[in-house]
């Protein structure tokens, strides 16, 4: 766990079209990382789409928002789809 205040590890994942994505590509920008279990689970769905109602405000304040779970791409492309997040 990093602690508050401490720079985070450049986390390099692919995203939901399967593009790696390295957290430091965002460096000096606010971000939002939640981790959560498997996609379109009851409890994960709800914090995702919690988390999509609640764009307009990190937007307000240009800050990005990234989830991240250990299934693969072509299930986060389904699981984004499937709930509009």
């Amino acid at each position: 766990m990093v602690a508050e205040g401490k720079k985070a590890p450049d986390i390099k994942l692919p995203d939901s079209e399967g593009v790696t994505f390295k957290l430091s590509e965002l460096k000096g920008q606010p971000i939002v990382v939640y981790f959560y279990p498997k996609d379109d689970t009851p409890g994960c769905t709800n914090e995702a789409k919690d988390f999509t109602r609640l764009m307009p405000k990190f937007k307000a304040r240009k800050t990005v928002v990234i989830g991240i779970s250990p299934n693969s791409s072509a299930s986060h492309a389904k699981f984004r789809d499937k709930y509009d997040l």
